[in-house]
């Protein structure tokens, strides 16, 4: 493999999904690379965790498949190991499940015709709607009417990014709505077949793809427990990296993921007071998850479940061997449920067993579980699992990222690092784009 000699090395940092596949990019063009990882191991928030005979992922993920370089590089990388599933997921709306993403057909099944002839008024009307798309709450009407938005999208929105939807940037979406327009509600009666719900999932947990990446480069460029605590500059670029405090190492070009909150604050020289000021006002929304072990072969037939209900503090529950049924054993199962907090939160911020308790008894209220099938229950905290894109913190985005873009060999990559909305596809095209311009150079 051909080397580039015009970049001495490639210093990444983070070994969550954006440095790892940073730093596989980089391994395939022959790029001399080291990664710092301040944890003890590699992953992020996308490792698979392993507990008894059950493996399960901190929250549901998926790899779409919207990037057809990007899939085929994944397809290489696990072969037989990735799986197409085709298994829908569901809005638990007053007891009833309603199919997602929203199909008009299951929706005439599912909702009573006074509901129906709204919606089939409002989509109507949005072939004429010119409206301008300035939040949110303006693009879910426009998408599928104020109906739609009331009844499964506004409250769940609220729950999930603690904040209205009408302060929501249209950025948060992650390009994942689909209309539900006159021509689609057509289509639907030409029998025409669902398939935007389908998405890869590999059979040994979403962790399976960064640990075959780990396994593909060389452990020796990968520094464990080693926490950036400054990042200095001279002239527009940044020329060294300290690592716990002591260690100083020179660096040519930079890949960064940290979150862009702690980059600001550990720049040195510090960077204008103004432009700090900025980053204080950007907001992540963290998950706190309660991993249930169950005494049954399966706790639904669903990919995922949605729960709109504002009373309900859950927002939405996995079930890993929905994806795969080499992730528990036969006769058990295991659910995932994610409750969306801020950091300052009571409920993030109590006791396991009092949270724990109050989720178990919300599932056993609504008749989901049985407690005589509950084995035993596990929680883990996620900090910054979302960016909260309100339409102030996008505005404030564009003035951070045009300061940080003055630093020439330092690329922001990641949900954290961007403060955008990102999933796995577009992280990996990211990374292969930047890696790409760098082997040119």
């Amino acid at each position: 493999m051909k080397k580039n000699n015009k970049i001495k090395k490639l210093s990444i940092i983070g070994g969550g999904p954006a440095g790892l596949a940073s730093a596989y990019f980089a391994n395939k063009k022959g790029l001399k690379f080291e990664l710092f990882e301040n944890n003890s191991e590699v992953g992020g928030n996308c490792k698979t965790i392993e507990h008894k005979n059950f493996k399960f992922d901190l929250g549901a993920h998926r790899f779409h498949d919207k990037n057809e370089y990007v899939t085929s590089i994944i397809k290489n990388l696990l072969n037989d190991d990735l799986k197409l599933v085709t298994t829908s997921s569901k809005i638990f709306y007053k007891g009833k499940m309603i199919t997602f993403p929203i199909e008009f057909r299951n929706l005439l099944k599912k909702l009573d015709s006074k509901i129906i002839l709204k919606i089939l008024m409002e989509n109507g009307k949005n072939i004429f709607n010119q409206n301008n798309i300035n939040s949110f709450n303006d693009l879910v009407i426009k998408k599928y009417g104020s109906t739609i938005s009331e009844l499964f999208i506004n409250n769940y929105s609220k729950k999930l990014w603690g904040k209205d939807t009408t302060l929501l940037s249209p950025k948060i979406s992650g390009g994942r709505l689909k209309n539900l327009n006159i021509m689609s509600i057509i289509k639907i009666f030409s029998g025409r077949k669902h398939f935007e719900g389908f998405f890869y999932y590999p059979k040994d947990g979403f962790g399976m793809i960064f640990d075959k990446i780990k396994e593909e480069i060389q452990t020796n460029n990968i520094f464990l427990n080693s926490k950036i605590t400054k990042i200095f500059h001279h002239n527009n670029k940044i020329n060294a990296l300290e690592l716990n405090n002591t260690k100083k190492i020179e660096v040519d070009q930079l890949i960064n993921s940290l979150p862009i909150n702690f980059t600001a604050n550990i720049l040195e020289p510090k960077i204008p007071i103004k432009i700090l000021d900025i980053v204080k006002t950007l907001r992540f929304r963290n998950l706190r998850i309660v991993v249930i072990f169950l005494e049954m072969k399966n706790f639904s037939n669903y990919a995922s479940i949605y729960f709109p209900d504002k009373n309900v503090k859950f927002t939405r529950i996995y079930e890993p061997k929905q994806r795969s049924n080499s992730l528990a054993p036969n006769d058990k199962t295991c659910i995932v449920v994610e409750v969306p907090c801020n950091e300052s939160d009571k409920l993030y911020n109590s006791h396991s067993d009092i949270f724990k308790n109050k989720i178990i008894n919300s599932l056993l209220k609504m008749n989901l579980i049985k407690k005589n099938k509950i084995i035993e229950s596990l929680t883990y905290k996620i900090p910054n699992a979302y960016p909260i894109l309100t339409n102030e913190n996008v505005k404030s985005m564009k003035i951070i990222n045009d300061y940080i873009k003055k630093f020439e060999n330092m690329k922001m990559i990641g949900r954290g690092a961007e403060f955008k909305y990102l999933h796995t596809h577009d992280i990996f095209a990211k990374a292969v784009n930047y890696i790409n311009f760098l082997s040119q150079e």
